[in-house]
Formats: C-alpha cells, sequence, structure tokens
C-alpha cells in the first residue's frame, strides 16, 4: 500500500501537468475544470487499485486512459441528463477517444498548455496563477503563497482566467509561433514561480521539492531549444536556475532541515551546474536586454563566486536589489536589499530600512520579515527583541520545515 500511493504522489507530481495538457487538447479549454477533476479522481483510483492488483508497467498511460474515460463517462451523463449542446458533447468525446498515444504527445505537452494559460487577454497574474494550478498540480493555498496573496484572491485570479479563455475559444490546437513569441514573458513568469516554489515550498512538510524544481528547468530548457522561444532573457533565467540548483544538496541537511547561506558547506555544491550556469550567463549578454533574471542571476553569481559567507560582494548585492526594485518593484525584493544591506553597511542601517517598510509590505513578507528583523537584533546583541520577533515568525511559519529552521534560531539567540 506504502509503495503505490508513493508512487501516486510521484506520478502527481510528474504527470500532473501532462495529463491536463493532453485531456484539454482533447476537450477543449471548455472542459477545463472536468479535466482537472477527473485527473484527481484518476490519481485516487490508482491509490486504491494499485494497492490491489499492483503498479502497471506505464503509471503515466494507465492515469491517462483513466482519467480520459472518466472525462468522457462524464461527458454522456451530462449529454443524457440535460440534453444542452449535444453536438458540442458528441464532438468532445469523439476528439478524446482519439487523441493520439499518450507516449507521442506527453512531452511538448505542459509547455503548449502553459502557453494557452498566458493568453494577452488574460491579467498576468491571473494566467501564472492558472499555469501554476494546471500544469504544476499547484493547490490554491500554495498559488496564494507564490503571490504572497490570500486563498480567496488565488481562488479569484485561477476562476477569472478560466473564463477568459473560454471566452476567447483559443485551444492548444490553435497555438503558432507567432502566438507563442507574444506570451514569452508570461510563460517565463509562470515558470519560475514554479522552480521558486520548488526551491522555498510554501506548504506541505519539506522544504525543497527538487522534482518541481527538476520541471521548471526542464521547461525552459524546451523554451530555449526552440529557436523561436530562446532568447537572452530565457538564458538568463536558467542560469539563475542552475546556480541556485546547484546549491541543492548543501541547503538541508540529511533530516531535511534548512540549512541557511552562510552555514553551507560549498564543498557539496554542484560546481558543474554553477559552470553551465556561467555559460548561459555570456549567453544572455549577446543582447542589450536587461531583464530581472539578469540581475537576478547576477545576484545568485556574487554568492557562488564568493569563497565563504563573509566574502561575497553584499554592497553589490544591495545595488543589484536596488536596480531590481526600481525596474521590477516588489516587497520580496526590497526586504532582500535591505537584508543586503545590513550586511554591506551594518546591521543597525539594515534594521532601520527593515522597520521603514511598509505595513502592507510587512504582512505580505510574514513570516519573513520577522525572522529578518530577529536576525538584525541578535547581530547588535539585542537578545529580548530577536527572541520576540523569533516568536512572531514561529506563531506564521506555514510549513514544518519553517518551524524547525525558526525554533532552531530562537534556541541558539
Amino acid at each position: 500500500m506504502q509503495e503505490s500511493n508513493t508512487l501516486v504522489e510521484h506520478c502527481f507530481r510528474h504527470e500532473y501537468g501532462r495529463l491536463v495538457a493532453l485531456l484539454t487538447r482533447a476537450l477543449g479549454v471548455r472542459n477545463l475544470e472536468l479535466v482537472e477533476d477527473v485527473v484527481q479522481a484518476a490519481l485516487a483510483k490508482a491509490i486504491q487499485t494499485w494497492a490491489r492488483t499492483g503498479v502497471p508497467n506505464d503509471p503515466a498511460a494507465w492515469l491517462y486512459r483513466t482519467a480520459r474515460n472518466l472525462a468522457i463517462d462524464s461527458l454522456r451523463r451530462s449529454n443524457v441528463e440535460h440534453r444542452i449542446a449535444e453536438e458540442m458533447v458528441h464532438d468532445a468525446i469523439r476528439d478524446c477517444e482519439a487523441a493520439p498515444p499518450i507516449a507521442t504527445e506527453l512531452e511538448d505537452a505542459p509547455l503548449r498548455l502553459l502557453f494557452l494559460c498566458c493568453h494577452p487577454s488574460v491579467p498576468l497574474e491571473s494566467s501564472v496563477a492558472l499555469a501554476l494550478k494546471t500544469v504544476s498540480g499547484f493547490g490554491v493555498d500554495e498559488v496564494a503563497a507564490a503571490f504572497l496573496i490570500s486563498k480567496p484572491n488565488a481562488e479569484k485570479r485561477i476562476t477569472r482566467a478560466k473564463q477568459k479563455l473560454r471566452e476567447c475559444g483559443i485551444e492548444i490546437a490553435d497555438l503558432n509561433p507567432q502566438t507563442m513569441q507574444a506570451r514569452v514573458d508570461a510563460v517565463q513568469s509562470a515558470i519560475y514561480l514554479m522552480f521558486s516554489e520548488g526551491y522555498s515550498s510554501s506548504s506541505g512538510d519539506v522544504s525543497l521539492r527538487k522534482d518541481l524544481c527538476a520541471e521548471a528547468i526542464r521547461l525552459v530548457r524546451m523554451l530555449l531549444a526552440h529557436s523561436h522561444l530562446g532568447s537572452p532573457t530565457t538564458a538568463a533565467l536558467l542560469a539563475l536556475m542552475l546556480m541556485h540548483a546547484a546549491r541543492f544538496d548543501a541547503r538541508v541537511d540529511t533530516r531535511g532541515a534548512i540549512v541557511l547561506l552562510e552555514a553551507q558547506d560549498r564543498s557539496h555544491w554542484n560546481w558543474s551546474l554553477v559552470r553551465e550556469a556561467m555559460q548561459w550567463m555570456a549567453q544572455s549578454t549577446q543582447s542589450n536586454q536587461l531583464s530581472r533574471y539578469h540581475l537576478e542571476s547576477a545576484i545568485a553569481w556574487e554568492h557562488c563566486r564568493a569563497a565563504s559567507f563573509e566574502e561575497i560582494d553584499w554592497r553589490r548585492v544591495s545595488e543589484f536589489y536596488r536596480m531590481l526594485d526600481r525596474l521590477w518593484p516588489s516587497p520580496m525584493i526590497r526586504l532582500n536589499e535591505a537584508i543586503a544591506l545590513s550586511y554591506a553597511e551594518g546591521a543597525e542601517i539594515g534594521l532601520q530600512r527593515l522597520v521603514a517598510m511598509p505595513e502592507e509590505d510587512r504582512k505580505r513578507l510574514r513570516p519573513w520579515w520577522d525572522c529578518a528583523i530577529a536576525e538584525a537584533y541578535h547581530r547588535l546583541d539585542c537578545r529580548s527583541e530577536a527572541i520576540a520577533h523569533w516568536t512572531d515568525a514561529l506563531s506564521l511559519a506555514t510549513n514544518s520545515a519553517q518551524r524547525e529552521l525558526i525554533a532552531r534560531k530562537l534556541h541558539e539567540t
């Protein structure tokens, strides 16, 4: 039973977006909610069936066939019960039954679904929210955490995006190089948020979801492989993700607990990934384009090229964050700038910047704002203030990995 449950979880993380993409291509955007429901139902059925019969030789194909059959059954019931849109239902059933074998369509499906979600008539934040839910299988809580918004707001964004796509009547089969090129920026944002959620999971019991990061890296490599989609900005994005991925083995300890940058053993970093990232950084400079990914990869490179945490050029890092906030303002960028400034010019300067942040920014950034304040007070030997803010941060942690890290810092203060 445990083995089958583990494999279903693996299939959910790796195949969810591909299954949704294939069925959406067959059934159309108008049936997107049905597609999501039947994929979820197929995964639930797998838990029960595989425990009795054993895991099939091709789990992904089994899930696809099961979800497809559930979709066809649902459409037929809808046709019988309501007698509406009869021709539309029959067309959807025919398309689904005639869909190509999963092996022939699986590889490119999630990328094409990403481009479908990122329709230009849909606001970018809604497009990305829908893409994260349909392609990556994010829960609404995870989407909310990725955007630093409330769960109801995340649900509204997803619902609006689905409605707009239905109104536009655009399907996966309608995508062409021109329409895809117009949506590259939004797709890059979706992929980066996917990677970011994997790198610092906002929910659940793990702090690092390597599979989600690997899927994001795979998708951006697919972008670069397309002559009309690859660009210096895409190269910068891949460089950024590879430099973060290089630290995976040092970022968590043997118990799965988070290891902060200052405590990481750099000998455990994957330097072959860093070298590949440097090559992509060089390629990203072959034009006059300057994107947020160029600046963020430059920050990541400052962390990588320093021999130790103490030798990082924090003044350059703070300058890069200042540029980022000027061009692409964000509360998280302002928080990181304040932290970098605390190492460049002293904890007191950083603390002043943190305290001066608007109340709205503080609310959106918690518990990380509390952690940054606590660390600044700790470095200034203000023990009672540090303990108070570590305690606040602990009460606001969203997963067990965060709670373990904050509790450890609280104990050390």
